[in-house]
């Protein structure tokens, strides 16, 4: 029978741990630019803004859909809009 005897040396020791590097890292890649876009599109989509006379509008940054309460009652009445179609139109008034 014959004996088998393994040597390693410092050269394959580097050349193998390299390779289990480069496996691992290629195996866990994934495009997380696309994911960090969409989320950070998603945390600033909303933006509140309070008027001097006590309006609120609240405006959808993705879609131009916003809401206004002009009223000055506990009980907000909000109204729907669409930025888009307002701004298409200047004879509407939102004030």
């Amino acid at each position: 029978m014959k004996n088998i005897t393994i040597t390693l040396d410092l050269k394959s020791i580097c050349v193998g741990a390299l390779s289990v590097l480069a496996i691992v890292s290629l195996s866990n890649f994934n495009k997380a630019d696309e994911h960090r876009n969409d989320a950070s599109d998603e945390v600033r989509r909303y933006q509140a803004v309070m008027g001097e006379k006590g309006s609120i509008i609240i405006l959808d940054t993705k879609t131009g859909n916003y809401l206004i309460d002009n009223s000055m009652t506990p009980k907000p009445r909000w109204l729907k809009g669409d930025f888009t179609a307002t701004h298409k139109n200047p004879s509407i008034k939102t004030d």
